[in-house]
């Protein structure tokens, strides 16, 4: 484990960044992140929050929401919409990508985001399947 000053410094190590923050401001732009990068990002669960630069989402090849509608009302995406930077057009639902009906990542190289902004009934089930895997059932 290192401590670092910057969020743009554990991007330029990391191909697998998760950020679960309070905050308003973007904290990571395109320019930070490396090809192959994955990113999930959860912090901006309401009105206000943002993580991520909409340039960042503008130059992912993926961005996959638990929810669209919640998405592009409070999530990343709804900052990156305002920015005009994506469209709906530019994002899959998680259920669909797990469902195998879209693809998520189509390369190594490729940026892709997750945009999550909670799900209750998303987290019941995986929540259920984890502890029956775990419970051997």
């Amino acid at each position: 484990v290192a401590v670092v000053d910057a969020p743009a410094d554990v991007a330029a190590v990391c191909s697998l960044i998760v950020t679960a923050t309070p905050a308003a401001e973007p904290l990571l732009m395109a320019a930070d992140i490396r090809p192959g990068t994955h990113i999930t990002a959860m912090g901006s669960d309401s009105v206000g929050k943002q993580e991520l630069g909409a340039d960042l989402l503008a130059a992912a090849d993926a961005i996959v929401a638990d929810s669209l509608s919640q998405a592009f009302h409070h999530g990343e995406c709804a900052a990156g919409a305002a920015a005009g930077a994506i469209t709906e057009d530019d994002a899959v639902e998680l259920g669909s990508v797990i469902a195998g009906d879209t693809p998520g990542r189509r390369s190594p190289d490729d940026i892709t985001v997750a945009d999550l902004t909670g799900v209750a009934v998303q987290d019941l089930v995986i929540a259920e399947l984890t502890y029956r895997r775990l419970a051997g059932a």
